[in-house]
């Protein structure tokens, strides 16, 4: 499908937009860019947890975009493609912070410069660290997950996908999306039980 240039972009759905950059047409990849670039970063900070790394994972992700736009298989849908490139950029850089976080754990610990903290934490922190602690604990677990369950939870959990719009998108049965949500589901709450008090 060859687009005139004169086009409204704004009137195309992202499947059109996603067919007339695949045709080479650069202005669709503009309004790409334009039209979902919050939606990327929300998916990648929903992943990461901060702003720096969502926006690095979302420019990293909106590369890959460009770069590998013949990955897109149209049968598919083209924003669900573009979430779950973005989202496993957000995994790739959460895990290869937390490798880079141990190393120097591990180097401060054994040279005796592990930081201690200076201040007491007040109540209101204390709350605030067991939400970042159950956050992390949540991106860790995304790691654990094989592919497809990742696949599949990212978009039904995080991105509220419907069983058959992911279904559609991953070309499988709703029953296989089901199975793999499921699985995911309980190897999360094998991974959480790290969280639950001792009685």
């Amino acid at each position: 499908m060859k687009v005139d240039r004169t086009d409204n972009y704004e009137s195309f759905d992202d499947q059109a937009l996603g067919l007339a950059f695949r045709e080479g047409d650069l202005e669709a990849f503009d309004e790409i860019v334009r039209r979902y670039q919050g939606r990327l970063y929300g998916a990648a900070f929903r992943i990461t947890g901060n702003r720096e790394d969502a926006l690095d994972a979302a420019q990293e992700a909106l590369l890959k975009i460009y770069t590998r736009i013949d990955a897109w298989k149209p049968t598919g849908r083209f924003l669900a493609w573009m979430v779950r490139v973005t989202t496993n950029q957000a995994i790739d850089l959460v895990r290869s912070r937390q490798r880079r976080r141990h190393k120097s754990l591990d180097e401060g610990f054994l040279s005796g410069s592990a930081a201690t903290p200076l201040i007491t934490p007040s109540v209101d922190s204390v709350s605030q660290a067991q939400f970042n602690e159950l956050e992390a604990y949540i991106r860790e677990g995304l790691v654990l997950l094989s592919p497809m369950q990742r696949k599949v939870f990212v978009a039904r959990h995080f991105e509220e996908f419907s069983l058959a719009e992911i279904a559609e998108d991953l070309n499988c049965s709703v029953g296989c999306v089901k199975v793999h949500l499921f699985r995911a589901v309980q190897k999360m709450r094998t991974h959480l039980k790290a969280l639950e008090p001792d009685e």
